[in-house]
């Protein structure tokens, strides 16, 4: 009975948006920033248009870059950067959210080599706050503000807190290998790398500082979600959460994520405390309730709707079960399962083309083709070696050379440990399917 007891009131208890409402411009405006940064760092010409090659996510190759005009793709970016603007202010909001959420996720989907789990968890977001009243607060829409006083179930606010609920449970959930805990491998990596940092560098030459750091972060992650959900202990998981990801800004190079999660708290304080904290600043928030009835708090499809969104979620995460090796050196299913900062890998390739009937030989370097941060990434993970592959296949099909074989000669390091053979040098790439390559991968040593 106390159990259904509290589900009722997850799902039936009325918020007036405020706290909907700061998450919404606070997202927003996070967004504008991040995009502008893409474009102050240059990263659309990186990106999109100086690859002669994109490598792309499964069903999803048809995702292009546009090239022509060459100002399109800036364009696109700039329109993302309007359409986050929009979202914070509130101004024709589910057409804006709608449009950020395609917008963003065309751009995300573009190049795999660019994956982040922050990019993901943006829009997963946009995705959310299209079925989340986040407009009904502080939006400068007459019709939205006038729809302040009609209250909303806090359902919606409990559905953003579950979804970052889960980004930290199971990047915690992942940290549980041989590697995070008895080796506090790959932070032994980047703490001792780090050994010029004022004050705290001297530190980071020591072994138990890694194990340290390695243990605080898997204990962050299992339960700072529950500590955010306490009222009781609310206030101090803020203060952790702002430290923690304060830390993690300014010894890792791992972009916007610290920042996307410290603005995703704010999504945990209730409106009561909002209303709290706007009096401590001597601030009012001016509320009128009308004499209307409550709207039906959510109707059942959008209930089913969730439920079916967080089934999804809960089973991306854990899919990598089903299969018997080392997700972490095989990368199988690794993507979209919140794996945050679990491996430091490093790899090179060399391709073998062999004609049959003629008996010549080429050989292929990724440098000829690639950019640099798509043979990074491609030089460990299988599935982007087979599509490189599968690009090289049709090069030579185009040149009337179709009676070909293709070998990868590739070696890879992993957390620490020496270069070994990651793929046999007598498979043909071109003889297995995207999936069957990863059964191919040599035991990690």
């Amino acid at each position: 009975m106390e159990i259904e007891t509290r589900i009722s009131k997850l799902i039936k208890a009325k918020e007036q948006g405020i706290s909907l409402g700061i998450y919404r411009i606070t997202f927003g405006l996070l967004m504008c920033f991040s995009l502008l940064r893409f474009l102050y760092k240059g990263w659309v010409e990186s990106c999109y248009l100086a690859p002669s090659f994109h490598f792309t996510y499964t069903y999803f190759h048809f995702i292009k870059p546009i090239l022509e005009p060459s100002w399109a793709m800036y364009a696109i970016v700039l329109l993302a950067i309007l359409l986050a603007i929009l979202v914070a202010i509130g101004l024709w909001y589910r057409t804006s959210i709608i449009c950020f959420f395609l917008v963003f996720t065309y751009l995300e989907l573009i190049e795999l080599s660019w994956y982040l789990n922050h990019y993901y968890f943006v829009s997963i977001i946009a995705f959310l706050l299209i079925w989340i009243p986040a407009h009904r607060c502080f939006s400068i829409r007459y019709d939205a503000i006038k729809k302040t006083t009609t209250p909303i179930s806090t359902l919606y606010a409990n559905v953003l807190r579950l979804q970052i609920s889960m980004v930290y449970f199971f990047a915690g959930l992942s940290k549980l290998n041989t590697d995070w805990l008895l080796k506090a491998q790959p932070l032994k990596i980047w703490l001792k790398a780090k050994i010029d940092t004022p004050i705290i560098g001297d530190y980071f030459a020591y072994d138990w500082t890694a194990f340290l750091f390695s243990y605080t972060g898997m204990f962050y992650d299992l339960l700072i979600p529950f500590f955010l959900w306490n009222k009781k202990t609310r206030p101090y998981a803020l203060i952790a959460v702002v430290i923690f990801h304060l830390m993690t800004a300014a010894l890792f190079n791992i972009g916007m994520f610290p920042w996307i999660m410290m603005v995703g708290s704010l999504i945990f304080i209730t409106d009561e405390e909002w209303i709290k904290i706007f009096s401590f600043f001597n601030l009012e928030i001016k509320r009128k309730v009308l004499p209307i009835a409550y709207t039906p708090f959510v109707k059942r499809p959008i209930l089913i709707f969730f439920l079916i969104y967080f089934v999804f979620q809960i089973g991306l995460p854990i899919r990598h079960f089903f299969y018997p090796e080392n997700k972490l050196w095989t990368e199988r299913n690794y993507r979209f399962a919140w794996n945050v900062m679990l491996v430091e890998k490093s790899g090179s390739t060399v391709f073998t083309v062999n004609e049959h009937g003629t008996n010549r030989t080429w050989k292929e370097y990724p440098s000829t083709h690639l950019t640099t941060i798509q043979e990074k990434q491609m030089s460990f993970q299988a599935d982007m070696i087979w599509e490189y592959v599968q690009y090289l296949k049709e090069k030579y099909y185009q040149k009337g050379i179709t009676n070909v074989s293709i070998h990868v000669d590739c070696y890879v390091s992993f957390n620490g440990r020496s270069s070994q053979l990651f793929l046999p040098k007598e498979l043909d790439i071109l003889t297995t399917s995207k999936d069957d390559i990863y059964d191919h991968i040599l035991d990690l040593k």
